[in-house]
């Protein structure tokens, strides 16, 4: 017979800015639908910029220790390094929540995900990356990311852009990372796009190393001719009101992530009923197809992720592949967005209606419920 636990302790990224910070509020969210009293161990920083309202949440949902009763089941939202820090703890059940986004896992994380007793993938893309590498799929539960709906409908502040800003606007937010096709999105954008075309490239980046000159290199990628289109790059930290601000006055989010996991901002910007651009490979084609997103089409074959990658994080990269993608193919749905604007507002709108039906905190409550039992 199986049994409710008696509470829940969620360890992970819980206070800041990123990822990994944003999908633990919402299934926190999730989570406190259940009833169950929740320990929260933050494993990262704490970033004041999410705001009073996640702040607040946090402070709502966490109880002490003390609380959660003979039963208690661990919830660890990170890497699968972590999950051996509690190996050995008396949980009733242990529950790793990943992702990862290439063809294939580190191989050192296989033993590490066979040792819980569940991993929550968000994708069915990560289902079969996880088992073809040997985890096992009777452990492998495809949870997807839920988001907050409300959270993106509703109205928010102007925001500032430069004042050579043109009227459509696209926007990639990304941490700065080899992986995320910042060379191959520019190189096609000033492509098929000049100073004449009434358009804007706004990249807002997160640089994770300070004494990386990632504006240095991301202008490398700009191609050296004098008719180029208009480029903004912002590097500056921004709170999370100035974030969702920039996303709600931005025309179409454009992301070529070249081995996406998720894609949380994509979410996010459909949410708010935005058209979104986005490589057709990876995790996020469990929430993205050709009816609510500009899919890029990728090549049949694939190709070894970049040499940097490779070299720089061998536990992580070495011997991985991702989608080939040829800059044709992004200019052209570069273009069509561009261009179509009845077509842009119907697969926007479709977008939102997908989101809210199937990715809502309510629709992931359902499958996080029949979870928890053990």
């Amino acid at each position: 017979m199986l049994r409710i636990p008696t509470g829940i302790v969620w360890v992970g990224h819980v206070s800041d800015l990123g990822g990994y910070g944003n999908v633990s509020r919402n299934y926190l969210r999730v989570l406190k639908k259940c009833n169950l009293p929740i320990s929260i161990m933050d494993i990262g920083e704490t970033h004041q910029e999410i705001g009073k309202e996640e702040l607040a949440l946090l402070q709502e949902v966490n109880r002490p220790h003390t609380e959660l009763g003979i039963n208690p089941i661990l919830i660890i939202n990170s890497i699968p390094e972590q999950f051996d820090l509690f190996r050995n703890l008396p949980f009733r059940k242990r529950i790793g929540v990943t992702l990862f986004e290439t063809d294939r896992l580190p191989p050192q994380w296989v033993p590490q995900c066979n040792q819980m007793d569940e991993i929550w993938v968000p994708s069915h893309f990560n289902y079969h990356t996880f088992t073809a590498s040997g985890v096992n799929p009777q452990k492998i539960k495809v949870i997807p990311y839920p988001i907050e709906i409300e959270a993106y409908n509703k109205g928010f502040a102007p925001f500032p852009f430069p004042k050579d800003t043109k009227s459509f606007i696209f926007l990639y937010t990304l941490g700065f990372d080899y992986r995320k096709g910042l060379d191959l999105l520019i190189k096609s954008y000033c492509e098929e796009f000049t100073d004449k075309d009434d358009v804007s490239l706004m990249l807002k980046i997160y640089q994770w190393n300070r004494f990386y000159d990632v504006k240095k290199e991301i202008e490398s990628y700009i191609p050296n001719k004098p008719n180029n289109p208009h480029i903004h790059i912002y590097l500056e930290a921004f709170s999370r009101e100035q974030l969702l601000s920039l996303y709600a006055n931005s025309t179409c989010y454009v992301s070529t992530d070249r081995a996406c996991g998720w894609g949380l901002p994509q979410m996010e910007m459909m949410s708010m009923g935005k058209p979104v651009i986005s490589i057709d490979w990876g995790g996020g084609t469990e929430f993205m197809n050709a009816n609510n997103a500009f899919l890029i089409k990728a090549e049949t074959e694939l190709e070894p992720v970049h040499p940097i990658l490779q070299q720089t994080r061998r536990d992580l990269y070495l011997g991985h592949k991702w989608p080939k993608v040829k800059e044709e193919n992004v200019k052209t749905i570069l273009r069509e967005v561009y261009t179509n604007k009845l077509q842009r507002n119907a697969i926007a709108n479709q977008g939102k209606l997908d989101i809210k039906n199937n990715f809502s905190i309510d629709k992931v409550l359902e499958k996080v419920r029949a979870r928890l039992l053990f």
